[in-house]
């Protein structure tokens, strides 16, 4: 059988929450080994809920307090058998912990250091504290999503798990380079600039037009109609998004208004953008007749893009999803079978995605300090005693 792509790479895992686990997730499901560290000491804080069944699937799980002299030594040692680590602590903490990339390029000089932080690790606010739900309204995101005139609301874009999928590729990158040149290397990776660059759009307009984007409901800057529509049943709706006048044509032939599409006023996307008011009335009286599946079965099938606004529970219970084999089935450590999220991909001809639950704090600490680093068990049992290993 054909190896998973990282098949053979080890990864030091000493990140927390869900930035960093969400990319040594993905990379434990492409075939890395996944070392993960904690401490009952400093615990990570994702194990009070559900996050950390879902961001730390597939992965080895030791304690250790890094805290102390020993423990320190412990981490060089699985340093230096590693071939990337992953941090994610605030800035300055790594290097006071003595593990900077100095330090840790000395335990092994190929290693790959990649390191997280909310604004990266220089300029003026390296030192601020930041999680993913106020970069959004650092970076500016927020301020462009939602309804005009209203306060901005945490939401939309997830930062972290959008920050962990762009860790994962960097890691693979430096990983590939590696490869070609033998060298390791430091990424320095901002939290804040990997949101800024899912807003290009916005700050060349304002470069280039002298325009501030404002939110805009579901509205689009080109698209016309664009929008989320009320259809029968409680709470039930569905999105359109009208993309050329061909789609706008056909639209126009479903909801039974095909003289909408000769209007001079609407037959170009500019002039439908001025008339959104009316036209969403016009679509509001067809959806409103019809459940929101059926609105998205009739579009869809002349090839308007349109799906219904779904709520979790019918997510989970979407057949796409499930007839795609997104999920899988695993006992949970609280010792209950349940259907966690997997890949959103499918690698041709290769064995599918490597996917255990996620584990328990020192659950392999056998694994970690007999096995590969050759302690002896009385050894790692004075270490337990002495809160070295905790």
């Amino acid at each position: 059988m054909t190896e998973l792509p990282l098949h053979g790479i080890r990864v030091l895992d000493l990140s927390w929450i869900i930035a960093g686990p969400t990319a040594t997730r993905f990379m434990a499901a492409m075939g890395a080994e996944v070392i993960k560290i904690g401490s009952a000491r400093r615990p990570d804080p994702s194990t009070r809920g559900v996050p950390f069944q879902a961001y730390n699937q597939s992965k080895i799980y030791a304690s250790l307090n890094i805290s102390t002299p020993e423990g320190l030594a412990l981490v060089k040692q699985l340093l230096a058998i590693s071939d990337v680590v992953i941090e994610n602590f605030a800035a300055g903490v790594i290097e006071r912990l003595g593990l900077g990339y100095e330090a840790v390029s000395a335990a092994r000089p190929d290693i790959i250091m990649v390191a997280s932080s909310g604004t990266g690790h220089s300029g003026p606010h390296k030192d601020y504290v930041a999680y993913g739900s106020l970069l959004q309204h650092y970076t500016g995101w927020n301020s462009i999503s939602g309804y005009p005139e209203r306060e901005p609301v945490t939401g939309g874009l997830w930062a972290d798990p959008w920050v962990g999928m762009e860790l994962a590729m960097v890691t693979s990158a430096a990983l590939n380079n590696r490869a070609l040149t033998g060298q390791g290397q430091y990424v320095d990776f901002s939290m804040a600039e990997a949101l800024n660059a899912s807003i290009p759009e916005a700050l060349l307009d304002y470069q280039m037009n002298g325009r501030v984007k404002e939110p805009m409901g579901n509205r689009d800057d080109w698209y016309a109609p664009h929008g989320v529509y009320h259809c029968s049943g409680a709470d039930r709706w569905v999105a359109i998004a009208v993309t050329n006048d061909e789609e706008w044509v056909s639209l126009c032939q479903v909801i039974g208004r095909p003289e909408l599409a000769s209007d001079p006023r609407y037959t170009e996307a500019a002039g439908r953008q001025d008339h959104q008011d009316a036209l969403d009335a016009a679509i509001t009286e067809w959806t409103l007749q019809h459940e929101d599946v059926n609105v998205m079965q009739l579009l869809q099938q002349v090839g308007v893009p349109s799906g219904p606004s779904q709520d979790i529970l019918r997510v989970f219970n979407e057949p796409q999803l499930s007839e795609a084999g997104y999920f899988t089935n695993l006992r949970t450590s609280d010792g209950e079978l349940r259907d966690l999220p997997g890949l959103p991909w499918r690698f041709d001809g290769e064995p599918g995605p490597y996917l255990t639950a996620a584990p328990v704090l020192g659950q392999h600490n056998e694994y970690v300090y007999q096995e590969l680093l050759g302690l002896s068990g009385p050894e790692v049992d004075r270490m337990v005693e002495k809160q070295i290993i905790y």
